[in-house]
């Protein structure tokens, strides 16, 4: 493995003066070449690397997304039945097929290569594609499995996907900056790339985030706009969007993204997955390429998207194996599974419908409603959680506490490559809340932080008085957005996945329904503040139909394990 300086990511020489030398260093820094030449440039990269006998001719293309909006129904015509059974497949189950001789290393990889690059053209989720590297790496293991008799690994053969802004060797990472296309390719794997593949992955394809990372629709300049294979009038969520959509048309087992304000539950919940985020320092972090890097008052999280609650936690477990705390300083937790133990208990699990700010569209609503009745008839202690003052936490401490700098290494970012900024992260970016900070006003807002993370435990152990048992609430049930996906270039209400970053909560979402034409606001519905406003005025029932609909399943900082447990409890019962 690389030191871990090695693996620090490398930015343009620019990005070293300090806030008075901005403007001059970016300035003398410009390129004469436009940006929408360097975004050409890349894209023709990209093209040029899904091998001829997979891409789709413009004219079938041209024709088949004018036929639908629901491009994911479109893989059945695009695809072959072998491919499509073998894509269908998660990652635990691939890799005992690969094991037990049911399907080759090589059949596997040219299954879900084929069905990526299907579903790049579709929706535009890929950003790195090496697919020539990944049918070598295949082959190799095939010789592996045949000599000895033993796999490399658990995930021996299994196709894994990463996002762009995680490092991979002999790869470009541009984090969707039109400036880092310049940098050198990287000369190593990002930590959690390497445990992949010292577990026998076979890494294939990088996935598309949006400009700033800091956004909830993926969009950029350099990549352009990820659509929601569901519906491409619709966004795939963000910033791990590409893995979104990727996985949702089964163009990937199984898909590593990153999480700071909900980026890997958004996508997940926008496209139909299951997904997971980790306590902060449980997953390596180390070789990722992003603008924000070392900034800790609310931290950053890597964690897997995926089609079931086993392979989520085959990547923790994984994870765990390597024992990353040995070389990066993470914490020293190994995973210690609790599925099996846990199966036979009765939860007592907490139901927030609303956080009292905005309130989720509908189907969201009802989906909530429907899985806290399951899980009552099913002989769990079920009972309504109040929120506890969300709008300020989101006001007074997440958003200033995300751009303490007032966003200036993005803004200098952007600079460097002479590109505009993009909707999805100006009214982010711009919020009037958002200013630079000095530096005591910075400790007051991580003050601020730990006080709220204090009074919010208070407010969970409170909950001891509501369950049958005495003791509090082992999960909460809650949405994972107030939205199913926007139309392009809004940002809907950010606070149903950040609040859990604030607290730095374990949270898991997993498929719950489905949006139904019945699903309506309730006769006479009052706004309850303007950005509840905003949001019902996104409701359109057509829209949204069919869609399928994810619930967010939270627990206590550092109970990862106790969390994936409920979640798979919850999962059965949903799914009975």
């Amino acid at each position: 493995m690389a030191t871990l300086l090695e693996n620090q990511p490398i930015f343009p020489s620019q990005f070293t003066g300090g806030p008075g030398e901005a403007a001059a260093s970016t300035e003398a820094s410009m390129s004469p070449v436009s940006w929408q030449a360097v975004a050409e440039r890349v894209q023709n990269d990209r093209a040029s690397a899904i091998p001829a006998k997979w891409v789709i001719p413009p004219a079938k293309l041209d024709a088949a997304q004018r036929s639908t909006t629901r491009v994911i129904d479109l893989l059945p015509s695009l695809l072959s039945h072998h491919e499509l059974q073998i894509t269908a497949l998660g990652a635990s189950a691939l890799a005992a097929k690969i094991r037990g001789g049911g399907y080759s290393c090589l059949q596997v990889a040219e299954a879900f290569l084929h069905q990526a690059a299907v579903a790049h053209q579709l929706t535009n989720c890929l950003t790195e594609i090496f697919f020539a590297e990944a049918l070598e790496q295949a082959r190799q293991l095939d010789h592996v499995l045949q000599t000895t008799g033993k796999p490399v690994g658990p995930l021996h053969g299994v196709p894994v996907s990463v996002k762009d802004h995680f490092n991979v060797k002999g790869q470009r990472t541009t984090a969707s900056y039109i400036c880092f296309a310049a940098l050198p390719v990287k000369d190593n794997d990002a930590h959690i790339v390497e445990i992949l593949r010292n577990a026998g992955a076979v890494l294939y394809a990088k996935t598309n985030n949006p400009q700033c990372m800091m956004a909830l629709e993926t969009v950029s300049n350099i990549y352009g706009r990820t659509l929601n294979p569901w519906n491409t009038k619709l966004g795939a969520g963000g910033s791990s969007g590409g893995e979104g959509a990727l996985l949702a048309q089964h163009g990937s087992p199984l898909g590593v993204g990153s999480d700071i304000g909900g980026s890997v539950r958004v996508p997940a919940a926008f496209n139909g997955l299951y997904a997971f985020r980790p306590s902060a320092n449980r997953v390596p972090m180390f070789g990722l390429e992003c603008t924000m890097v070392g900034f800790e008052s609310i931290m950053a999280v890597a964690g897997p998207m995926g089609h079931n609650v086993e392979d989520l936690e085959l990547f923790f477990q994984i994870v765990s194996d390597a024992k990353p705390w040995l070389t990066e300083p993470l914490m020293a937790m190994p995973w210690r599974s609790q599925i099996d133990s846990m199966q036979s208990e009765k939860l007592r699990i907490g139901i927030m419908v609303w956080d009292e700010v905005v309130m989720p569209h509908p189907y969201i609503t009802r989906v909530i409603k429907d899985v806290a009745a399951k899980l009552k008839e099913a002989g769990h202690d079920v009972f309504d959680f109040e929120p506890y003052d969300h709008r300020r936490a989101w006001e007074e401490i997440t958003l200033p506490s995300y751009f303490t700098d007032d966003a200036l290494n993005m803004k200098k970012a952007l600079a460097a490559g002479n590109e505009p900024m993009l909707p999805s992260a100006k009214r982010l970016i711009e919020d009037p809340i958002v200013r630079e900070l000095s530096i005591e006003e910075t400790w007051k807002l991580n003050i601020a932080r730990d006080i709220y993370r204090f009074d919010y435990l208070q407010k969970w152990a409170k909950t001891a008085s509501q369950s049958a048992s005495g003791k509090p609430m082992d999960v909460l049930i809650c949405p994972v957005s107030s939205v199913n996906s926007t139309p392009h270039d809004v940002k809907p209400w950010w606070g149903y996945g950040s609040q859990w970053n604030l607290l730095d909560y374990p949270a898991g979402v997993l498929p719950a329904g489905k949006v139904l034409e019945s699903d309506a606001y309730p006769d006479g519905y009052q706004s309850a503040n303007e950005l509840d406003k905003e949001n019902m005025e996104l409701y359109d029932n057509s829209m949204y139909l069919g869609m399928p609909v994810a619930i967010q399943v939270v627990g206590p900082r550092h109970e990862d394990e106790k969390v994936m447990g409920a979640m798979s409890i919850i999962d059965k019962v949903i799914h009975a």
